[in-house]
């Protein structure tokens, strides 16, 4: 398969698929300058909730869950919980996720060397995920700090991501978020 085609069977762009391929999160192989996809490895990330689809049952987030670290240099560890706010703003419901940690503490777990695992926190630990009711279609978020979007400016992060961490995780825990708030759960 095609990374045009896996793209709109995984509901995601070719640029996010060409990055899957790199980094080895699906299994795929260059031909002619070309990847070539792994279907069953496409169908396997789709099934582990990487994308979720209305008809899944979506595993719930424990928004009150912590993740304690001890940086280095910090004297004291540090607890961190996620903080969830809604606010409007022009008549657009925003909501913004911070302290993304415990929601990702078995991906930043599994991060074997403790410099990179310490690097990735440091990076995080300033991320923000924003979901908005509209789409943004303005240049002006970029000058709040949103690097990456999707789903028109519905779903943004101003995480910039770490080898060990994608972006595309981060964005992946932002639409499991949109599902269970706009669900009332």
């Amino acid at each position: 398969m095609n990374t045009t085609a896996a793209a709109l069977q995984a509901h995601v762009t070719v640029a996010t698929i060409r990055t899957w391929c790199r980094r080895g999160i699906i299994a795929a192989t260059k031909q002619a300058g070309r990847w070539i996809i792994d279907t069953a490895s496409l169908a396997r990330r789709l099934t582990i909730g990487a994308l979720k689809r209305p008809s899944r049952k979506v595993n719930m987030l424990d928004l009150t869950a912590t993740y304690t670290v001890t940086l280095p240099g910090d004297a004291a560890p540090t607890v961190i919980t996620p903080k969830v706010r809604t606010r409007e703003r022009n008549g657009v419901e925003l909501t913004t996720i911070r302290g993304l940690a415990p929601l990702l503490a078995d991906q930043i777990d599994a991060i074997d060397d403790d410099g990179d695992r310490a690097h990735t926190l440091t990076v995080l630990a300033g991320a923000i995920i924003t979901i908005r009711s509209e789409p943004d279609q303005s240049a002006a978020a970029s000058t709040y700090g949103y690097t990456t979007f999707r789903d028109f400016g519905r779903l943004a992060t101003t995480y910039t991501g770490t080898p060990d961490l994608p972006v595309d995780v981060v964005l992946d825990l932002g639409e499991q978020l949109r599902t269970q708030l706009t669900k009332g759960a």
